[in-house]
């Protein structure tokens, strides 16, 4: 009776641990995807191991992951997609939250593995958006693909990523006659390409679904510009304009006229060498491709000029209107107008319309006068001291309630929403008619 009882405990061990086998505490049953080991990346760009600003990862650089069967392409079978992973400034990635690490089959299947930089959340049926409209952080828009890790399994778990520019950059190396002071120096290039999306599965770009007119990122003192572009096979109708202040000196000169650069290719950077003279030329000594991929070079030069140039949105005379404004976070050194409408207290939530009970740190701006939705606003913080602070407070100038203003700063969250901050100057135009 006791030999009988023990085969019957045994057999009830024997069946629970084939319960736990198959199923999960919940009933789930396990995924033959998960329980392998774990994913361990290194990520390389091909070329240089630097990224768009010639250094190397920076920390919390991200980039995104999908895991696919050996073979397959990319769709909606992937068995791991859009997974971030980020780097503390080595070669060396890994998830950015633990629960969503990336573990290769148990069962020793092979996997392919495709990535892309910068990482976004908003992926959608594999297609990556492209908009250069925005140059002020080069790093946000260098697109890197990779898509070279193939066959790896549990028993091989060090994957090494290639990645490739996927677009092409322009470097201005601008010097200039003594008498000319290039530290308001803006630079347009006109007809570019500024919208497109990228296949990741594929690996290709579509044709530009937008062109218009970008503003290239100039340094403080105004000797170096760059842009990052959609590859072009046809630059005609694209010039590059120099502007310098309030339009005291115009440049511009037809990329085409640089026959030996006749398109932008991908994973290609072009130099031009600058010179911007008083005797109303811009020579541009030197024109070569180098860091990415070298190319051809070519000298080239523009008269100076007397036509109008191209608007520069956010500049002092095209001011990015508030809904603007909260369009174009991350931009800096760029003017916004609205009319003060009121401040706010510690939160956004906080609104303080008109003179009664406002505070000095900062004011609020909206499209129209006497504004009481805060959605159309955006809070803009003033400096702790100084004549912007005096000029613009509220508690200090009741009468600038409701008046119009233009302010030059850069566009980042304050009260954890669109705003303006680190003002440079400012212009109070009027009262409400």
């Amino acid at each position: 009776m006791k030999a009988k009882n023990n085969h019957r405990t045994f057999f009830r061990l024997v069946l629970s641990c084939l319960c736990i086998l198959i199923f999960s505490c919940e009933g789930d049953t396990i995924d033959p995807d998960k329980g392998g080991r774990a994913l361990q990346l290194q990520a390389e760009i091909y070329g240089l191991k630097t990224r768009v600003s010639d250094s190397s990862w920076e920390k919390d650089d991200a980039i995104g992951v999908y895991m696919v069967k050996a073979g397959q392409p990319l769709n909606s079978s992937a068995l791991r997609q859009n997974v971030k992973y980020v780097t503390s400034g080595s070669s060396s990635f890994a998830p950015a939250n633990e629960a969503e690490e990336i573990i290769l089959p148990f069962d020793e299947s092979n996997v392919d593995f495709i990535s892309y930089y910068p990482y976004r959340e908003d992926i959608g049926n594999f297609s990556y958006p492209i908009d250069l409209s925005n140059q002020s952080v080069q790093a946000a828009i260098d697109l890197m693909y990779s898509n070279n890790a193939k066959n790896f399994n549990s028993k091989n778990p060090n994957v090494q990523m290639q990645f490739s520019h996927q677009l092409s950059k322009i470097v201005l190396n601008i010097g200039q006659d003594e008498s000319i002071n290039l530290n308001d120096l803006s630079v347009i290039i006109t007809h570019a390409a500024t919208r497109a999306t990228f296949d990741l599965g594929t690996g290709t770009l579509s044709p530009a679904s937008e062109r218009g007119d970008i503003q290239l990122r100039v340094n403080n003192d105004g000797s170096v510009a760059e842009a990052i572009l959609l590859p072009e096979a046809d630059l005609s109708g694209m010039y590059l304009w120099f502007i310098i202040g309030e339009e005291t000196e115009v440049y511009n000169f037809p990329l085409v006229d640089a026959i030996e650069i006749n398109a932008f290719e991908k994973a290609t950077k072009y130099t031009y060498n600058v010179t911007l003279f008083t005797e109303k030329i811009v020579a541009v000594t030197e024109s070569n491709i180098t860091a990415w991929i070298d190319g051809p070079s070519a000298d080239v030069q523009a008269d100076r000029t007397t036509e109008t140039p191209p608007l520069i949105e956010g500049s002092k005379k095209d001011p990015y209107t508030v809904a603007e404004a909260q369009a174009n976070q991350g931009k800096t050194g760029v003017w916004v107008e609205g009319f003060i409408v009121g401040s706010f207290s510690n939160s956004i939530t906080n609104f303080i319309p008109g003179v009664e009970g406002a505070v000095a740190s900062n004011i609020a701006l909206a499209n129209i006068p006497g504004e009481t939705d805060t959605d159309k606003m955006i809070p803009v913080q003033l400096p702790s001291s100084g004549a912007i602070r005096a000029a613009l407070n509220i508690p200090g100038n009741p009468d600038n309630i409701n008046k119009m203003v233009i302010i030059k700063g850069d566009l980042a969250n304050y009260f954890s929403v669109p705003g303006l901050r680190e003002l440079e100057e400012y212009v109070l135009i009027g009262s409400e008619p």
